[in-house]
């Protein structure tokens, strides 16, 4: 399945490394996913809520599957990053690592497990490509 038919197709995005504040990027880009209708849950230890959404500690405490997990952690994070992706009851169809947010290292482990995985690309860069 291609990158436009997987934004497409998802209705739900878990952001990992979610923020409340509107001077950072994953902010402004979950702002623009729901604003073009995607279910975004916010993941970050450090918050209860973000962006009048419950914030989950990790992608396992999700109760419902998530479509994408859209990454904002540092690069060398990426093997944390994957073993939580991993370990999640329902696998997302798709892994965005945002620009900088690694991902090359972990990318084959993910693929095996039959997520689709893109590496150093702007979630919301890509969605307005396909537009």
């Amino acid at each position: 399945m291609n990158m436009c038919e997987i934004l497409r197709t998802s209705r739900r995005i878990a952001v990992l490394g979610a923020s409340p504040r509107p001077d950072r990027t994953a902010h402004d880009i979950a702002n623009y996913l729901s604003r073009h209708g995607y279910e975004v849950v916010p993941v970050n230890p450090r918050y209860e809520e973000i962006q009048g959404a419950r914030c989950y500690k990790s992608l396992a405490e999700i109760p419902q599957p998530v479509d994408i997990v859209d990454v904002f952690r540092a690069a060398e994070h990426e093997d944390e990053v994957a073993a939580e992706i991993l370990a999640m009851k329902v696998k997302p169809r798709a892994v965005w690592f945002q620009l900088f947010a690694g991902g090359e290292g972990v990318r084959e482990e993910l693929e095996q497990a039959g997520i689709t995985v893109f590496v150093d690309q702007c979630i919301k860069v890509d969605h307005s490509a396909c537009a």
